[in-house]
C-alpha cells in the first residue's frame, strides 16, 4: 500500500519546503531546484521529507517494575548507529527505575553470542538486542530464554525458526506501513523517493545491500520495490556487505570500486550511515564521485548529520529515524510485557534529511515530537 497516515509536522514542513527550495543554496546533490521537477519528482520528493510516524496517542498508563536487571546488547560500540540507541536505552532503563548495562556484540555472530551469554551469566532481567535479529545469535538466544531471560527486539526481528523472543518492538500497525516490509521497509522506500525526486525521474543507482543481518535485505527489496512502483530508474549494481567487511573496513574499496565500474551512476543508497561515518564518504570525495552522486543512508545519527551540516561532501542526505525514540520503546515495550500487557505501537518518525529540509541545528535526529515526557508520563515518573 503507498497512501497511509503521515506525521502532521512533516507535511505542513514539506510544504513550506518546497515551496522555498528555489531559493535554497548549496551543492547540487544537496539543494534542488523543484521548477525544473516534473510532478512525480516532487511528489516523490514531498512524501520523502514528510515521512510516516505516530504521535504516541495510543500510549496507556503502566508501571514499571522496580529494581530489574537491564542488559543492552549493542550491535557493536565502534558503531555509533549501535552505540548511540544502546546509550538512550540505559538513560530510557535508569529512567524506569531498573539498573542498566551495556553488552558489546563487536559487529560480528561470535561477539554477538558471547555478548548475550556475558548478559545472561550477569543476571539479566531484561536483554534488549540492537540491530541483529534473532537467527544471528539463536543459540544465545534460547540459552538466555531458557533461563528466564524476557527478551525484547531493539531493531531487529525474531526470525529463529521458533520464535525465541517475548516481542518484537512493534513501529505501526501494518495498514499505516508504507510497504510490506515492515519497520526496515520505510528506509528503502524513502530512499527509493528521495533520490528518484533528486534525480527527475532518472534514478541510476548502486545499491549497497547489507547481507549479515535479515533487515538489510528488507531495505534492498523495499528499495527496489519502490523504485519499481515509481517507474523511473534502474539499480546498476548491488554491492553486497558483510559485518566483517564493514568492522574491517574492507567494504570500502569493494563499494568504491562498484562506482568507477558504474560511471553512468547518479546514485547510491546505503543501509546504514555508519558506513559512511566509517569512510566511505571521504572515499567517495577521493574517488572524485561526490559531485555526480545523490548518496543517502539511514538512520539520522549524530555524525552522519553533522557532516551534512558541515557540507562535507560524500553524503547528501539520511533517512532519519528517531533512534533515542525507538530506543524507549523498547523499553516501554519490555514494561508491558513485563506487566502481562500487550506492546504498543511506538510510532517513531521516519523521514528524509538533508541541508535544507528536517535538519536540527545539532544531535542525532531526534522526530517530531516531545516523546520522552510522554513515555515518562506513561510510567508515571
Amino acid at each position: 500500500m503507498r497512501s497511509h497516515r503521515k506525521i502532521a509536522i512533516g507535511a505542513v514542513m514539506v510544504t513550506l519546503a518546497i515551496a522555498l527550495s528555489a531559493c535554497t543554496t548549496g551543492d547540487e546533490s544537496s539543494s534542488t531546484d523543484t521548477s525544473t521537477l516534473s510532478a512525480a519528482a516532487q511528489a516523490a520528493l514531498e512524501t520523502a521529507y514528510t515521512g510516516y510516524g505516530s504521535e504516541l496517542e495510543d500510549l496507556t498508563p503502566v508501571t514499571p517494575e522496580d529494581g530489574l536487571n537491564f542488559y543492552v546488547m549493542s550491535c557493536g560500540e565502534s558503531n555509533a548507529t549501535c552505540h548511540a540507541p544502546a546509550e538512550a536505552m540505559v538513560e530510557a532503563a535508569e529512567a524506569a527505575g531498573w539498573n542498566a548495562t551495556i553488552v558489546d556484540g563487536k559487529l560480528s555472530p561470535d561477539g554477538f553470542a558471547t555478548a548475550i551469554r556475558q548478559a545472561t551469566a550477569a543476571g539479566a532481567d531484561v536483554l534488549v538486542p540492537i540491530g541483529i535479529s534473532c537467527s544471528a545469535a539463536a543459540a544465545a538466544f534460547q540459552e538466555a530464554k531458557a533461563a528466564g531471560v524476557t527478551i525484547i527486539g531493539g531493531g531487529g526481528t525474531d526470525d529463529c525458526d521458533t520464535p525465541v523472543w517475548d516481542s518484537e518492538r512493534l513501529w505501526l500497525p501494518a495498514d499505516d506501513q508504507p510497504t510490506d516490509y515492515g519497520t526496515f521497509g520505510a528506509f528503502g522506500t524513502l530512499q527509493a523517493d528521495y533520490v528518484y525526486g533528486k534525480t527527475n525521474g532518472d534514478v541510476k543507482a548502486v545499491v549497497i545491500n547489507m547481507t549479515s543481518q535479515s533487515w538489510g535485505k528488507l531495505i534492498t527489496d523495499s528499495f527496489n520495490s519502490e523504485l519499481d512502483a515509481l517507474g523511473g530508474g534502474e539499480v546498476l549494481a548491488q554491492v553486497d556487505v558483510s559485518d566483517p567487511e564493514s568492522a574491517d573496513g574492507s567494504f570500502i574499496q569493494k563499494v568504491t570500486s562498484a562506482l568507477l565500474a558504474n560511471p553512468d551512476a547518479n546514485a547510491l543508497i546505503v543501509p546504514t550511515d555508519a558506513y559512511l561515518v566509517n569512510g566511505l564518504a571521504a572515499a567517495i570525495n577521493q574517488a572524485g564521485l561526490a559531485d555526480k552522486l545523490v548518496v543517502v543512508g539511514n538512520f539520522g545519527s549524530e555524525a552522519a548529520l553533522d557532516m551534512i551540516r558541515e557540507g562535507q561532501p560524500g553524503i547528501t542526505a539520511t533517512i532519519g529515524d528517531a533512534q533515542d525514540w525507538q530506543a524507549w520503546g523498547s523499553v516501554d515495550t519490555a514494561i508491558r510485557v513485563l506487566a502481562g500487557e500487550d506492546p504498543i505501537y511506538v510510532g517513531e518518525t521516519v523521514q528524509a534529511v538533508d541541508a535544507d529540509h528536517n535538519l536540527s541545528e545539532s544531535g542525532a535526529y531526534d522526530g517530531a515530537i516531545d516523546w520522552k515526557s510522554t513515555f515518562l508520563a506513561s510510567w508515571g515518573k
